[in-house]
């Protein structure tokens, strides 16, 4: 009998570019996990005009976004940054600025279900 834990770990892990991007999409759009906004707005307007927005998109180089990793144990993922940054990041933020926000949560759980199936069919139905 195939490990459960393990089959959704595998799926997960099939998807974790997806789940980066769609991360990454919510902090571009100054959105956290739990779906509210990263406060607090930008201080400077001459700066939030020249972003096009008001609040942080956590975007400046785009070194924290673009060292974005994630990783599971089949029960719980994680999305994090190894940039430099991203402790004082989540410091001034919260870690809610990682993970999947309710807007995008959809097409993440249709991917990771597609995945599961694929793989329960692939050990366990020998599909």
């Amino acid at each position: 009998m195939a490990n459960l834990p393990a089959v959704i770990a595998e799926a997960l892990n099939e998807n974790e570019d997806a789940f980066v991007q769609l991360n990454q999409t919510a902090m571009l759009n100054s959105m956290k996990s739990d779906g509210g906004r990263i406060e607090p707005a930008y201080r400077s307007q001459a700066y939030a005009n020249m972003k096009g927005r008001n609040y942080p998109d956590l975007k400046l180089t785009g070194a924290f976004q673009g060292d974005m990793s994630f990783f599971t144990d089949g029960e719980e993922f994680f999305l994090t940054s190894n940039d430099p940054k991203m402790r004082e990041l989540v410091d001034k933020y919260s870690l809610k600025i990682f993970g999947i926000a309710p807007l995008y949560r959809p097409l993440a759980q249709g991917r990771a279900l597609s995945s599961i199936a694929r793989i329960w069919n692939k050990f366990v139905l020998n599909g």
